[in-house]
């Protein structure tokens, strides 16, 4: 009888002594410090401040500043020179695979700033969110609406997670199940051997009908939960846009695709198209936009973009921000001073 506990003793011995050891080595490749998130009464989950945080897919450093936003400093009061627009949306939009640098929210921001307006000072702000479906996208766009951050413009982007819209509407035991969790993710997320296994080699097989489990309740990933009425997602983006207008805020509409899709659109995507035509709202169609071209360079899976296609879809940004009033407004005084500076002849 000892002899079997010995065996036993030294068999979880050496098992142990294994995960250490691979939990180590594996921290030296960007595992068990992938983005975490915390519970919140309002928005189910959001990102946790940290600024050595890496992408699940290449390891890709992600910054998040003490807002919980990605960007790299915290948001201070609006300066005079400061023109500050946030971007929204899901995971295409907080960059999933692509770093701090390469996010399409960063390249607007850089191009914005290279232009001559004026001396205004740009911040693009990423508040973009993984697995937020388009109720939740709308939802924390509001939170920044009701702050003090005074944006002078937001970017409203298209999100893929359409089965999920229902999430912003939990109350009680299900919502409290979403809440714990949003907990228990951010806790096994310090493991590098649950960041390599579970959300790595195993991530079809497992994460993902995990997710599912407590999002539908149900293991089936094939046949996720039906998507709402497109006039319930059409009236969820006019009270948004209601919102905004309150508030003063000028909205561009951003329509995103995958990487096969040329024509068939999914009705939330079509319902953004005529919302925009209907309201006269800017939208940036990438889908129009990637049609006709090779579309390999500008993905890395079904939906998330590399750091090639975040350009393209900044650079299509760029050049409807500057087609804003809001924009213009902002550069006029420049261009009014370096009006009258000219001698006259």
């Amino acid at each position: 009888m000892s002899t079997k506990k010995g065996g036993f003793w030294r068999g979880l011995g050496w098992f142990i002594g294994v995960c250490l050891a691979l939990e180590l080595v594996l921290r030296l490749f960007g595992y068990g410090n992938f983005v975490e998130y915390k519970p919140d009464a309002r928005l189910m989950w959001v990102p946790e401040p940290g600024h050595d945080r890496r992408t699940p897919i290449n390891k890709e450093l992600v910054t998040i500043n003490d807002q919980g936003y990605r960007y790299p400093t915290d948001i201070g009061p609006k300066q005079p020179n400061q023109f500050r627009i946030f971007t929204f949306g899901d995971s295409v939009t907080m960059g999933w695979g692509v770093n701090d640098k390469s996010t399409y929210s960063a390249v607007l921001e850089q191009q914005l700033n290279a232009s001559s307006c004026g001396g205004k000072q740009f911040q693009v702000i990423d508040a973009g969110v993984n697995a937020y479906p388009n109720s939740l996208v709308r939802e924390r766009l509001k939170t920044v609406l009701e702050s003090s951050y005074q944006p002078d413009l937001v970017v409203l982007a298209y999100s893929f997670n359409t089965g999920m819209e229902n999430m912003v509407h939990l109350q009680g035991a299900a919502k409290e199940k979403i809440l714990k969790g949003v907990k228990m993710k951010s806790m096994l997320r310090h493991s590098a051997l649950y960041d390599f296994l579970i959300e790595g080699v195993l991530r079809d097989l497992a994460y993902y009908r995990f997710r599912e489990l407590m999002t539908h309740g149900t293991w089936d990933t094939q046949k996720d939960k039906p998507d709402d009425p497109v006039d319930q997602f059409t009236a969820g983006l006019q009270d948004t846009y209601d919102d905004a207008v309150a508030h003063h805020v000028p909205v561009v509409l951003l329509d995103l695709g995958s990487d096969d899709q040329s024509s068939d659109l999914h009705p939330y995507q079509q319902a953004m198209i005529d919302f925009a035509k209907k309201n006269n709202v800017p939208i940036v169609n990438m889908i129009d936009a990637w049609k006709s071209v090779d579309r390999k360079p500008l993905f890395m899976d079904h939906v998330h973009p590399t750091a090639v296609g975040h350009a393209q879809i900044g650079t299509a940004l760029t050049q409807v921000v500057r087609t804003t009033t809001a924009y213009q407004s902002a550069c006029a005084p420049a261009a009014a001073v370096a009006e009258t500076s000219v001698p006259a002849k």
